[in-house]
């Protein structure tokens, strides 16, 4: 067997081990991102709604902080701060802080549906490339079981003309014997 025939044969083999421990790989990773289009559908929808929510809720958050002089239990606190009677019994100082407090929690509220509905989105940006990734991985597998058909129909036509020497990922170019230098 000639020099390019050992090289070639190697070759071969090379990259049959390649396609056999690629498709070990990512066929298991294709398989876990397979999902239903429904499910992603409804899934996304979740979240585009949950999202959508939360922005609305803080929304809602900062309007209470506008109005909160004119809802029910709410408007006590103004009365509280602008009524002398009030503050010499609570105190000045006792009562700002609690209309301070009231207005901060509502303050933190708002701060953290706007975190909230932004780690929404972050999970929805995710999914949508996840989904994106899944394609093209199916496209990847498809292509890897294709050449190993064909490496394994290479296989069966040429079964008996392969030589069955068994060649070792150490050995080099240099350790085979060329038939065309020297004995």
């Amino acid at each position: 067997m000639s020099s390019l025939q050992d090289d070639l044969l190697q070759e071969y083999r090379a990259e049959r081990k390649m396609v056999y421990s690629q498709l070990e790989v990512l066929d298991p990773l294709a398989t876990s991102l397979r999902k239903p289009a429904a499910q992603r559908l409804i899934s996304n929808g979740a979240l585009v709604i949950c999202e959508l929510l939360c922005y609305l809720l803080a929304l809602t958050a900062i309007a209470f902080m506008v109005f909160m002089n004119k809802i029910y239990p709410f408007y006590m606190l103004n009365d509280l701060l602008y009524n002398a009677q009030s503050r010499a019994a609570f105190g000045l100082t006792d009562i700002t802080y609690l209309n301070v407090a009231v207005y901060s929690l509502v303050t933190v509220i708002a701060i953290l549906l706007i975190i909230v509905g932004r780690i929404v989105r972050r999970i929805r940006l995710k999914n949508n490339i996840l989904q994106m990734a899944g394609t093209d991985i199916k496209l990847v597998v498809a292509q890897y079981l294709q050449r190993k058909a064909a490496i394994d129909a290479i296989d069966q036509r040429h079964f008996m003309e392969l030589p069955q020497g068994n060649y070792a990922d150490s050995v080099s170019v240099n350790d085979i014997p060329n038939a065309g230098y020297g004995a």
